[in-house]
């Protein structure tokens, strides 16, 4: 019987030894093919989102891959804390990253029910998952969790590992962390969550697309129940708070009426997620996003929770986009698109801009990129390079036909007064015969010496009639080029970005304003007089601004194409310049 011991004692310990060595074997090949773990645990930085502001603060719009919202600590709601020790880990404030109670437990179910029908991993093996691993079932990946998990027991208190883990997990709807989750399921803030809100939270992470609220209603609330169960077996809440908590209804927002937004015992669970991007100013987000590309390798911006702080003012950009959509030839023809765009006139920030009807990201961005032809509104340049070249306003030209090769311009209707006009009133009824006769007085090249260092960059043919807008520029690339005109003649460079900041408020990222004087004064003070004279009493009177008793001073040019095909208006206040395109 002694000899049976002995050898059964071998043979268990020879068991023991094998399974240690196993157990070790494991361990090593695991911890190969991980990088240093100290280095991964302390370099940790969860995903988030880059937020976008306009110039006022206001949050236009936020780009992610993974939608978060880190909250602190102390902000996080006890019941939610609660809720989750509960329901995943309640031993976490005693173990040491991995509870060997829980997980013998777990092993020892799995083996009798012969399916895996309880988890072992705790809150801490749980960030470690998801923060440093991916989700592929191998065998190694729990031995790498388990590595990882103590580890980070090491370097963070419990605390700490609690909020990262509030932060990092996955909610479902494209939400990570609780404070978006809070947000996307309940349109609350985090901290605004009850008991029986913070149960139904705590109980989607297990099974995002099985305890999702808004897929299934019935399946969060019999998670729910669970989680509610759980805290109270475990002494996070007394019999009358899960009493209160169970009674709490739960209703779609679609089913919602007054009565029930008031009552405080409903919860109204929104039944779908808004669109993610694009929903306020899009062609100037992706605008954002282009610029930001040229600074910034494409995985910084949409996981590195940088704030960038834009030129857009929101409330400008509205009304540009109301004054567009309304305007009469969008409301009398649904062929026509167009565009908008308003620049400030001393710095170049983009301050509204519109690219197209019904615009959604990623569509043809007319305000910078369409190229129309820009018609008589290109004209100013021609006048203008005519000041610089020693002619006044009060100069003389005989409006009449001409004939330059085989070219015969036209004045609008074909009528002409056969008499002498001043430059200032030809430019107030927009004479092409006029227009055209200066063009080739100063000549083709002086016109585009002076377009060009307006701020055009496109190609201008050495043609007289580019003196009636024949080349093609875009809504932007005129706007910039009337800027000279508003600010006292200084050329500015377009820009939409102020500065970017990393996800500690340090700034990353600053744009420098460029101006440069390239034009005199005097010039530009008398080609403002002349093109609020268009706006007083030219071709531009539509474009006049009344702002209490008082008329605003505003001056500009409206352009047409031939037949019709484009409509221009590009003008400027004294703080601003906008061009406008419709065709």
């Amino acid at each position: 019987m002694r000899k049976f011991f002995k050898i059964l004692l071998i043979i268990l310990l020879s068991g023991f030894l094998l399974g240690c060595g196993g157990v070790l074997f494991l361990f090593n090949s695991a911890k190969k093919g991980l990088p240093d773990i100290k280095k991964l645990v302390e370099n940790y930085a969860p995903l988030q989102p880059t937020a976008i502001y306009d110039i006022n603060g206001t949050l236009i719009d936020r780009i992610y891959i993974e939608d978060r919202e880190p909250i602190a600590f102390d902000k996080i709601p006890q019941d939610l804390k609660d809720a989750f020790l509960a329901i995943e880990d309640k031993r976490f404030y005693e173990h040491n990253g991995i509870d060997f109670i829980r997980l013998t437990k777990s092993m020892f179910v799995n083996v009798i029910t012969m399916r895996k029908a309880q988890g072992g991993s705790t809150i801490t093996q749980q960030l470690a998952r998801n923060a440093f691993l991916t989700l592929e079932k191998k065998w190694d990946r729990k031995v790498k969790e388990a590595i990882i998990a103590l580890e980070i027991e090491k370097l963070y208190t419990k605390d700490e590992i609690f909020e990262k883990y509030i932060n990092e997990i996955n909610f479902g709807q494209g939400s990570y962390g609780a404070q978006v989750a809070a947000k996307t399921y309940f349109n609350k803030d985090l901290v605004d969550i009850n008991l029986a809100e913070a149960a139904m939270l705590a109980g989607i992470p297990n099974r995002p697309g099985s305890y999702n609220p808004m897929k299934s209603l019935d399946n969060a609330l019999k998670r729910q129940k669970l989680v509610l169960g759980m805290m109270l077996k475990n002494a996070f809440i007394t019999q009358e708070e899960y009493d209160i908590a169970i009674s709490r209804e739960f209703i779609y927002e679609d089913d919602a009426s007054d009565s029930d937004l008031k009552n405080s015992m409903v919860t109204v669970v929104k039944k779908t997620k808004p669109p993610k991007r694009g929903t306020q100013a899009p062609e100037f987000i992706d605008l954002v996003k282009e610029e930001l590309l040229k600074e910034f390798d494409e995985q910084e911006i949409y996981e590195g929770g940088y704030k960038v702080y834009t030129t857009l003012d929101l409330k400008m950009q509205k009304e540009a986009e109301k004054a567009l959509k309304e305007s009469n030839p969008f409301l009398h023809d649904p062929n026509l698109n167009g565009a908008l765009i308003t620049l400030d006139a001393q710095s170049g920030y983009i301050k509204a801009m519109v690219g197209g009807r019904d615009y959604k990201s990623g569509d043809f961005n007319r305000a910078t990129d369409a190229k129309r032809q820009p018609g008589s509104s290109f004209k100013p340049f021609v006048y203008f390079t005519a000041l610089e070249k020693g002619y006044e306003m009060s100069s003389m030209i005989e409006d009449k036909p001409v004939t330059y090769g085989n070219w015969s311009p036209r004045n609008y209707g074909n009528k002409y007064s056969n008499m002498p006009v001043s430059l200032l009133q030809a430019l107030d009824k927009s004479l092409n015969s006029v227009t055209v006769q200066l063009m080739n007085a100063v000549g083709p090249d002086a016109v585009i010496d002076r377009a060009k260092k307006a701020g055009f960059t496109s190609d201008i043919p050495r043609e007289l009639s580019i003196s009636l807008g024949t080349m093609s520029v875009s809504p932007l690339e005129l706007a910039r080029a009337y800027a000279p005109f508003a600010n006292g003649g200084y050329k500015i460079k377009p820009s939409s970005i102020i500065k970017v900041t990393d996800r500690f408020d340090k700034v990353i990222y600053e744009n420098k304003e460029e101006k440069e004087h390239v034009f005199s004064t005097q010039n530009v003070a008398l080609i403002n007089y002349m093109l609020q004279s268009v706006v007083n009493n030219g071709t531009g009177r539509a474009a006049r601004v009344y702002y209490g008793k008082g008329q605003v001073a505003v001056g500009g040019k409206t352009g047409t194409t031939n037949e019709s095909r484009s409509a221009w208006f590009a003008g400027f206040t004294p703080d601003t310049v906008t061009t406008i395109y419709i065709g």
